[in-house]
């Protein structure tokens, strides 16, 4: 970068001399502004490079509902779908079902057992209040 000279308005060297003072070249100054920038956005980088390497990670057990219906008035059916990256570990995925008008009906928590596959298919029912009109997966996690 090039250093500037602030000009003074009058060529007068007392006056040229007296702003000087005043308003100091700060090299110092911004050196240290520099180095601590540079340090802000390395520390920045390496905080925004941590979480997204843990957000990127996959989780350890994840289930997709591949379908659902209704039994009966007091039951609903689902498949599930569970993948987990250690398969020799249970895990357990909760299921719920809704009533049309989005009310909470019935809930089930699915035992997934150990397993030498990674990804394992599970069927069953669930009890409900009432007639249910959708099911879904609220989350798993590894026992």
């Amino acid at each position: 970068m090039a250093a500037t000279k602030i000009r003074a308005l009058s060529d007068d060297p007392a006056d040229i001399d007296r702003i000087a003072r005043r308003y100091p070249g700060g090299a110092a100054r911004s050196t240290l502004l520099r180095v601590a920038i540079a340090v802000a956005v390395t520390l920045a980088l390496g905080w925004y490079l941590q979480v997204a390497f843990r957000n990127s990670q996959r989780p350890p057990v994840e289930a997709t509902l591949t379908a659902h219906w209704v039994v009966d008035d007091q039951r609903a059916g689902y498949t599930l779908q569970i993948a987990r990256t250690d398969p020799s570990r249970a895990a357990v995925c909760t299921v719920r079902a809704q009533a049309q008008n989005y009310e909470h009906i019935g809930d089930a928590d699915v035992n997934v057992p150990p397993s030498d596959q990674q990804v394992v298919t599970i069927s069953g029912t669930l009890r409900t209040v009432r007639r249910a009109d959708a099911v879904y997966v609220e989350g798993c996690h590894l026992v």
